[in-house]
């Protein structure tokens, strides 16, 4: 009798929680927080100039132009700058946010530095870009191996006493290219000294790591490139390079995969 009142006692207490807290009303929500404080300062630094064989080049910084942006704050003067005889450029007036800075220079590869967060004081952000090379390849030829698991590319090219890059970049289309929703993968092919060629071997492995299938087309597109390219950043949108310090016209061939 004990155990079965004592239960009954349990139950009924149990009852009486769950109704009052279906009773219960939510209360509300408190008011929001003022936003944080914003402060005013500037953003300045120096671009500085690089050549295909990833020296510095003196002189021609006036002629880049750099743009800020902001998803975040108002950004004043239409947000262009030049820089001055010596590389410097600055932004005055710059409000508390997070920023980008598109440069750009006749004949050199574009570049956007984001995510440029900007507090108070001054904030320095020196900028780097390279070279847009000639057209040093003459040559590019792609064929899948009879002996072994890849994929063979033959460059021929112009000599040259130093050392180039070629960069390479593979996708199942034909529409493969340097811009990131046109490529799947990307070599850098190191072009030697005073040589007339290069052979360059992809794996079967690498391509089916990146989802192709053996047997089927693999496209190719190699470009004449630069060396320590200062011009490449990442696409926020898909997470891959953007290589803009290329030749505009690649070569492309196709082959099978292994």
């Amino acid at each position: 009798m004990y155990n079965t009142m004592t239960f009954r006692s349990y139950l009924s207490a149990a009852l009486v929680t769950i109704l009052l807290a279906s009773c219960a009303k939510e209360g509300p929500t408190g008011p929001t927080g003022p936003a944080g404080p914003s402060y005013t300062g500037s953003i300045s630094g120096h671009v500085m100039l690089f050549d295909k064989y990833g020296s510095p080049v003196i002189g021609g910084y006036t002629s880049a132009k750099l743009t800020l942006a902001s998803a975040t704050t108002t950004v004043s003067n239409g947000g262009a700058a030049t820089p001055d005889n010596s590389g410097y450029y600055i932004y005055s007036s710059v409000k508390t946010g997070s920023y980008s800075i598109t440069a750009t220079n006749s004949g050199y590869g574009s570049k956007i530095i984001n995510n440029v967060d900007f507090v108070l004081g001054n904030l320095n952000q020196d900028i780097q870009i390279s070279a847009i090379p000639d057209s040093f390849i003459t040559g590019f030829h792609a064929q899948s191996s009879a002996v072994g698991l890849y994929d063979s590319l033959n460059f021929s090219y112009a000599a040259d006493p130093r050392v180039r890059n070629a960069i390479l970049f593979v996708n199942s289309k034909a529409s493969v290219g340097n811009l990131p929703a046109n490529y799947l993968l990307k070599y850098v092919v190191q072009i030697p000294a005073n040589t007339p060629g290069v052979k360059f071997m992809i794996p079967q492995q690498d391509l089916l790591n990146a989802g192709l299938a053996t047997g089927a087309k693999v496209y190719f597109a190699a470009y004449s490139y630069v060396i320590d390219d200062k011009s490449v950043y990442e696409d926020l949108a898909t997470g891959k390079s953007v290589y803009n310090a290329v030749y505009p016209v690649p070569f492309i061939d196709s082959a099978l995969v292994p």
